[in-house]
């Protein structure tokens, strides 16, 4: 599998996490990143525009999973509550990770 260099999105996360409300899910975090970060995004969908999943094209999948996890690296701002259904860039209901803002 291809690999993309994520660090010119990565500096966007303590912007962006100040910018979301108290509690937030992954996927808006995701989809505000996108929003606010097309080209980057994009980039980034394109190197893994060949990724799959159980053999169905995933490109999404891959890159949201590695943007997701990135949240992680950011304790001191915010802090894994659980998982909860939400809905992704789809429209689609599905399990993502829970944050809550460290004030």
């Amino acid at each position: 599998m291809a690999e993309h260099d994520f660090t010119l999105l990565f500096e966007k996360y303590p912007n962006l996490i100040e910018q979301m409300p108290d509690t937030f899910t992954s996927h808006k975090f995701i989809l505000n990143l996108a929003q606010q970060n097309q080209p980057l995004y994009v980039d980034a969908l394109n190197t893994y525009r060949d990724s799959n999943h159980e053999g169905t094209p995933a490109p999404f999948r891959a890159v949201h999973s590695i943007l997701s996890r990135q949240l992680y690296n950011y304790p001191d701002c915010i802090k894994y509550v659980e998982h909860v259904q939400s809905e992704d860039i789809f429209g689609q209901f599905n399990e993502c990770a829970s944050w809550v803002k460290i004030n």
